[in-house]
């Protein structure tokens, strides 16, 4: 499997607090490691959202955007359920 992050996604958080960063970066871990393994945590809370577009939690609030093309993942967008609403309106 191979991972890239899609300049909206390094837009998306390049603002955060150490403590968040930490928090994005273990969820991501977690997520590639379920991917790796195929083993899904329910915590994640992994989603089909449309088309290739999919989404994981990194907390109770905040998403993680990623698309899926074959062994490649996207990561796309950090952020709350109403930005995720706005990203596919703009979409």
């Amino acid at each position: 499997m191979r991972y890239a992050y899609q300049p909206s996604f390094l837009d998306t958080s390049r603002h955060l607090s150490r403590a968040q960063a930490s928090k994005l970066l273990k969820a991501i871990e977690k997520f590639q490691s379920a991917m790796e393994h195929h083993h899904w945590p329910k915590g994640l809370g992994l989603t089909h959202l449309r088309d290739d577009y999919f989404e994981f939690r990194s907390d109770i609030q905040m998403r993680v955007i990623y698309r899926r093309s074959g062994d490649l993942i996207q990561y796309v967008l950090y952020g709350s359920h109403d930005q995720v609403r706005r990203f596919f309106k703009a979409l």
